[in-house]
């Protein structure tokens, strides 16, 4: 199935669920707010958790059944910890920093779950990041937590999807970026090392997919990658190499963000790849595959070296995967 057509399926379940509780579900309406969203954050060298061995864990999140997955992780290993429903409605994309913050877009309620990892697991949700009006569908953070970017399927009304760019650790966006004006479709979303956002849509007056730039998270955004034909998730390694999902073919590797090839393409154990997000120090890449299963890739030979049944499995596969500690 092509992004087109599960985009369809996705922009219906999410406009339904937004439109039917309102762009600030009553699920969250009790978590707290941006103060005590700054007041749960320390500046990153003083970060408690970097202190603490928090283990390892694979986070995903299913949109069909509205749930967050939780999995301990003992090298190439998962094993079924926990399922996570509180607040929960139509979620997608995910990221988990290196000192744990997990980030979750929660499109059914118009904001983005904010978790913190303990020995035990995540706790929480411990705050939210509104996003009204919007739909959100992928999210990515800097390791201090200072810059996150949340890519935007549409808007609640069915508009033209955007980049809400939250700063300095604000429950609000700060702006939104947008690009052109057509009705695009946003699907992925990355920061990279000097803080420039990356943006992955898919234009359905075009038919095609592009991954646009825009420099310090601000401005006009211009192409990195043109001519995508089902564009989905991307992310950066610690060398600032793209990585990106076309559906269709399967996931490129570039060089910083041009010469870029197939790293791997779609087979019978790649059947759907639609989100991935690098473990820490880029060891893996590990990928959500909506045909129902996880997989783990060797960055540089493009091999699986672990391939597992989602606890969901097809009928309720990942869309959004965040290792933990991530990259």
């Amino acid at each position: 199935m092509s992004i087109g057509a599960i985009g369809r399926l996705v922009v219906g379940a999410l406009l339904s669920v937004s439109l039917l509780y309102g762009c600030a579900g009553e699920s969250t309406a009790s978590l707290p707010s941006a103060s005590v969203l700054q007041s749960l954050a320390s500046p990153p060298a003083g970060d408690p958790q970097a202190r603490v061995n928090l283990g390892k864990w694979i986070y995903t999140v299913q949109l069909y059944g509205e749930d967050l997955t939780i999995y301990r992780r003992h090298a190439l290993t998962l094993t079924f910890d926990k399922t996570l429903t509180k607040g929960v409605s139509s979620p997608l994309g995910t990221k988990a920093t290196p000192s744990g913050w997990w980030y979750v877009s929660n499109g059914g309620h118009s904001n983005v779950l904010v978790y913190r990892t303990t020995s035990r697991g995540p706790e929480g949700p411990v705050a939210t990041l509104d996003d009204y009006g919007q739909i959100p569908s992928n999210v990515d953070v800097i390791p201090s937590r200072r810059v996150v970017a949340v890519s935007n399927y549409s808007t609640v009304g069915g508009g033209a999807g955007s980049v809400s760019i939250y700063l300095n650790r604000q429950a609000e966006p700060s702006r939104t970026l947008t690009y052109g004006s057509d009705p695009l479709q946003g699907t992925g979303v990355a920061i990279d090392h000097q803080r420039n956002c990356y943006w992955s849509f898919n234009d359905p007056t075009t038919g095609n997919g592009s991954i646009v730039k825009f420099t310090n998270c601000s401005g006009k955004g211009t192409v990195a990658v043109p001519a995508i034909a089902s564009s989905a998730g991307l992310t950066f390694d610690q060398r600032d190499d793209l990585y990106y999902v076309d559906e269709t073919v399967g996931i490129y590797k570039c060089r910083k963000t041009s010469d870029c090839h197939v790293l791997i393409g779609v087979s019978k154990h790649l059947g759907l790849p639609v989100s991935i997000n690098f473990d820490q120090k880029d060891k893996l890449l590990w990928v959500a595959d909506a045909s129902g299963y996880i997989d783990a890739i060797d960055p540089t030979s493009g091999a699986i070296k672990y391939h597992k049944p989602a606890n969901g499995g097809p009928t309720d596969p990942p869309f959004g995967i965040a290792p933990a500690p991530g990259g």
